[in-house]
Formats: structure tokens, sequence, C-alpha cells
């Protein structure tokens, strides 16, 4: 397979490419080249804005089997590739969007659960939800295959987000972590299922059609168990404390995650084989291995709040 990975240097761009190419596929990278590449063995390294059209002529011409395009969070950034690339019925366009694009709902939703206006997400959702839209109008008018990935949580190690790692450093000083009160549950994927995933369904020849994919282990996770999963990773034990936060300060300001129900049905990844099979704890463990080895230095400037919040509960 000849493919186009629209990122390649952070988290899931990074860990899509090296797959792609341990599988003995050509894999061309497209990246803004403010980050170096840290593995080998591309076919190719575009550097280019996604958003600047002429910087984007260097694709004109260029055909691939598959164009992962996991870089994209609106419109005006896919607009700009689809008239440089052109895909036609050859190629098969996979688009990482998100489960922020469909209206709250406090069940497992599937791909045809209604999509629009989610104010936990705001404009995250709604912008993400135009690009499908706008990709959807090009393949009815273009031929290409269309697949829409769309994941929860997303974990493990790489990650740039201050998720995991915000948790494990609290744990290993010793400090509790604050988190949400009122029995929120939510749906996590490790970085590893997910590249599964998407590698999988562009490996299926291309038949022009579209299709979508949640992506998420099926089992529900609350704040306190999150925690916990956490600590059993690191051999540590869990301190927490639910923060009564409502009308005093947003989760958002001490707690690296919404605090809003998140739940995906799996089940049409599952009927292909593919759908998430690594649970919290195995994946928690491996990302606190990449933790411990290299001691990423993360910030997340909207937590402002952490020990206010701690004080307050």
């Amino acid at each position: 397979m000849n493919a186009l990975v629209l990122g390649g240097t952070q988290f899931i761009g990074r860990a899509l490419a090296m797959e792609l190419v341990a599988r003995g596929h050509a894999v061309s990278i497209l990246t803004r080249g403010r980050l170096p590449v840290d593995y080998e063995g591309l076919h190719a390294r575009y550097v280019a804005d996604r958003r600047n059209a002429e910087s984007l002529r260097q694709l004109e011409g260029k055909r691939f089997d598959a164009v992962f395009d996991v870089s994209g969070y609106g419109a005006a950034d896919v607009r700009p590739v689809l008239e440089a690339l052109r895909p036609g019925t050859e190629t098969r366009y996979v688009f990482l969007s998100s489960g922020a694009v469909y209206k709250p709902f406090s069940v497992p939703l599937s791909e045809d659960a209604p999509k629009g206006e989610n104010e936990q997400w705001g404009r995250y959702g709604t912008d993400k939800l135009a690009a499908e839209e706008l990709l959807r109008e090009h393949r009815s008018r273009e031929g290409f295959a269309l697949s829409i990935v769309r994941p929860a949580y997303v974990y493990g190690p790489g990650n740039n987000l201050y998720r995991e790692a915000y948790l494990f450093d609290r744990l290993e000083r010793g400090e509790a972590v604050p988190v949400p009160q009122g029995g929120t549950t939510t749906q996590f994927v490790h970085i590893n299922d997910l590249v599964n995933l998407l590698v999988g369904i562009a490996q299926r020849a291309p038949d022009g059609e579209t299709e979508a994919f949640n992506c998420a282990h099926p089992e529900p996770v609350g704040w306190p168990a999150l925690v916990g999963a956490s600590a059993a990773a690191m051999d540590v034990e869990p301190r927490f404390k639910e923060v009564d936060y409502r009308g005093v300060m947003e989760p958002r300001e001490f707690f690296p995650f919404r605090d809003c129900t998140y739940l995906l049905d799996v089940g049409r990844a599952a009927r292909l084989g593919l759908a998430p099979a690594i649970d919290l704890r195995e994946g928690l463990a491996e990302t606190y291995a990449w933790y411990r080895r290299a001691r990423p230095r993360l910030i997340d400037p909207k937590m402002n709040r952490v020990e206010e919040a701690l004080a307050a509960g």
C-alpha cells in the first residue's frame, strides 16, 4: 500500500506512520517541519502547511492508495488537501474525526446517532463534523472511498496532551488527584488499538462508499476508577478527592478531561475484527513504562485551579 499520513511526528500520526512502515507499506508523511522525524523507513517527507494551497502544490499529481488524515480539525484544514490531491476511485481517504460530533446522550452511541452541537465539546465537535461533511461532498463527486473514525479519549505512549502524565505526576509525588463529583463515565482507547483500526480499514479495496467507525474500549470508566487504574499501573496507593465544583469552577480548570458522559458503541468495528481490545489497566501499565523512560514535560494551561479545587472539595 502506498500511503500518505497527514501528520507523522506527534502521538497518533507518529504511531500510525511507524506501524505502516513496520507492516511493509510505502509511507510518506506531510508535516509543517517543526518537529524531527525520530524513526526510519519513510518513502518521502513533505513539509507544508496544510492550509496553504501554494505549499501543497508539491502533492499535485501524486497518487496514494490510502490517505490518513489525522491532523485535520475542520473544513479549512481539509479543503486545500482535497484540492491538491484530487483523490479518485483508486484512493481510500481515512479521516480521524471524534466522538465529539455526536449530540449529548446517556447511552453508548452508534455511528448513526444524531450529530450536531454538543455544549461540552463546543467548536471542536462542530468543526470535526464540518470536515466530515465536506469530505462526504467531495466523495460524492470524485468517487474516492471515505472512512471516518470517531475515537473516544486516546491515550498511550507518546501522548503529547497532559492527561495520563498529569495523573502519573501527582501520584508519583504522593499528591491527591481532584476529580469531578457526580458519577460520570466515559471510555478510552489505547493508541495501538486506534492505529490497528485505522490501518485495518484502509487495507480493504476502495469501493467509493462512505463508512464511519466508532473506536473505544467498551468498558465504561468513572473518574475514581481512572485514578485507581493509574495507581495500579504504578504500584502506588490511589489518592483522589471528589470535587463538587458546580457553581464554583469548571472541571477543566482542575481536571484534564471533560466531565460528561462519552460512550460509543463499537459493534461495527467488532464485526470487522478490529474492535479495541487493550483494557485500561494493561494500557496504562504500558503508558507508565513509557512515562518513566521519556519523562515528558507537558503542561495544560487550562488546569490552573488544581489546588483550589482540592481545598474547595
